[in-house]
């Protein structure tokens, strides 16, 4: 294996080697460009909840600062809908004593309000909620997607490696597998160093790259997108899996979507070397 560039990280690739190889060096470098993008998605998906929050608790804070008359007039304009009889009396029992003295217990009150607030504040969805949820929906699908591709990649790299290990013949399928790999690596590499790309025997199209960061790390982000991933001599049982999207965001999060089928792990025995990664054509290149 070369080194990485040191530029990237990625491994540069050796468009002499063979198929096989040149393909497990495209794959180990998507499988570093997914897991990094999975970590950036995170990334986001942590700044958004915490945005989302912090909106919440200004709304809350503007809107209920105090128990003063002014401000109860200002809140039944602002959320009709929250202000009801118990929240008049709430201000009624706890505002200042001659408008200027604290009520005992007033602190306590006005602390157990602003959390009914915010609770109703978070069921109205506002405008500005309403689109930081979008954007939290789209970055938990997106980080879904990619989990899911990154077993996919996983289960590639394995059966490749066990083959060449092995020395074992290769099916047809699983040829033509590796082929379409390497020929996609070697046009990734080539757009790289910005020589022109034989795209003959290959459906890769320009326009992968034309909405996203051209950056090294991007091309190989889905660089096994696209190409039949159903390469096994056997039938394969697959397995379905179930995720419960809450466990990616926090309590005011918009669910994304469950994964909906990965592969299945090879067999243990050489000769049924196998391996079903079903790919999700919804994705596109680089959505």
């Amino acid at each position: 294996m070369r080194k990485s560039d040191n530029s990237s990280g990625f491994t540069s690739i050796d468009s002499s080697l063979p198929d096989i190889q040149l393909a497990l060096q495209g794959l180990k470098n998507s499988q570093q460009a997914v897991q990094d993008e999975i970590a950036r998605q995170a990334s986001s998906l942590e700044q958004l909840q915490a945005s989302r929050r912090q909106r919440l608790e200004s709304q809350v804070a503007r809107l209920l600062p105090d128990f003063s008359g002014a401000t109860l007039d200002a809140l039944a304009q602002a959320c009709p809908g929250f202000v009801d009889d118990m929240v008049r009396d709430t201000f009624r029992q706890n505002s200042k004593i001659l408008g200027i003295f604290s009520r005992a217990g007033a602190a306590t009150a006005l602390t157990t309000l602003k959390i009914r607030l915010a609770f109703f504040l978070d069921t109205q969805q506002g405008a500005d909620l309403r689109s930081l949820d979008a954007q939290i929906t789209s970055v938990n699908e997106e980080k879904h997607r990619l989990e899911k591709l990154r077993y996919e990649v996983q289960a590639a790299i394995k059966m490749l490696e066990k083959y060449q290990a092995s020395g074992d013949a290769v099916p047809a399928e699983v040829q033509a597998y590796i082929r379409q790999l390497a020929e996609r690596a070697r046009q990734i590499a080539s757009r790289q160093v910005g020589g022109p790309a034989d795209t003959s025997t290959t459906e890769y199209d320009n326009n992968n790259y034309g909405s996203q960061d051209n950056s090294a790390a991007y091309p190989w982000l889905y660089y096994s997108q696209g190409i039949n991933h159903n390469v096994y001599d056997e039938p394969v049982t697959s397995t379905r899996v179930h995720e419960d999207p809450r466990q990616h965001t926090d309590t005011h999060a918009v669910p994304g979507v469950p994964v909906n089928c990965v592969t299945d792990a090879l067999n243990a025995s050489a000769s049924a070397d196998q391996l079903a990664c079903r790919t999700d054509d919804s994705l596109g290149a680089y959505s």
